[in-house]
């Protein structure tokens, strides 16, 4: 496994990252993305060269400079539960909305 640092100086939001996910999103190399928006900076764990993810976020047009790449062993990567309990909460609110409107909607 190797871990490439990437600098992308237009990565400054989390539409970009979004940008970035899916333009990177075929290639099966690929093992995990770590996104540090705040320093601009992406990680890229991956398998074999790095020649074909480079060229893709090339064509991004975001300013990605390849900073470092090394061997590693680390192979786990453990997702932000931040995001998932957020992203559940809104769920819960969302489908509790929801069901307030369909009771309004029968009352009326």
């Amino acid at each position: 496994m190797n871990k490439t640092v990437f600098e992308i100086s237009q990565m400054d939001c989390p539409s970009e990252e979004s940008l970035i996910r899916m333009k990177l999103d075929g290639l099966t190399d690929i093992a995990h993305l770590d996104f540090n928006i705040p320093n601009s900076r992406l990680t890229v764990f991956h398998q074999d060269t790095i020649v074909l993810i480079e060229a893709s976020l090339h064509t991004l047009n975001l300013g990605t400079i390849k900073l470092s790449t090394e061997s590693t062993n680390q192979t786990n990567f453990h997702e932000d539960e931040n995001q998932r309990k957020l992203l559940w909460t809104v769920l819960v609110i969302n489908f509790a909305f929801f069901l307030i409107e369909i009771t309004t909607g029968l009352i009326s």
